[in-house]
């Protein structure tokens, strides 16, 4: 945020107008990864008309329990091939035990994965705008943008409009999270 724009943040009591005020926004020339809707109850993307967002997460599971499985693999089958040990008309590569372990190395891997991924999702959230404000706990609904200061004025008529219960300008040492 630099002296040019300001932080605002718009509170309702009821979700149904905020679909209709983010979508009034976006036609103000306000940026969506500029607004964020602040809520004590998770809302879908679908409910604020908002684009879906793509987690990372699944695509680390699957990449770990993959890691898992080749080593699995290589423990079960490339061990006995490149050190061949007979035993007594055993085969080299027992089936019912190598399958064991491999599923047990791919499930390994998926937890272990899972655990760092949700570490690294943590880790780096998100840098847009974010406040904590009491009224999100008691049941209002929060929409936080930044917008440029001439702009603000008629952005506050929009937004009057839309039945906001309450208007705020955030200065920049409140914004914390």
């Amino acid at each position: 945020m630099d002296d040019k724009t300001v932080t605002l943040v718009a509170f309702f009591v009821e979700i149904a107008p905020v679909p209709n005020t983010l979508d009034l926004l976006r036609q103000e020339g306000i940026d969506e990864t500029d607004m964020t809707v602040i809520s004590n109850m998770p809302y879908s993307s679908s409910i604020l008309g908002r684009p879906m967002v793509w987690e990372r997460l699944p695509i680390i599971s699957l990449s770990g329990a993959f890691v898992g499985l080749l080593i699995g693999l290589f423990l079960n089958v490339g061990t006995p091939l490149l050190y061949p040990i007979r035993v007594g008309g055993q085969p080299l590569i027992p089936i019912p035990p190598s399958l064991v372990l491999t599923f047990e190395l791919t499930m390994m891997g998926l937890i272990v994965s899972t655990f760092l991924g949700v570490l690294w999702e943590s880790a780096f959230p998100s840098h847009g705008p974010r406040i904590g404000n009491p009224r999100i706990s008691n049941g209002q609904i929060g929409v936080l943008f930044e917008c440029a200061v001439d702009e603000k004025d008629r952005i506050v008529a929009v937004l009057e409009k839309q039945g906001v219960h309450d208007l705020e300008i955030i200065n920049r040492e409140e914004r914390t999270l």
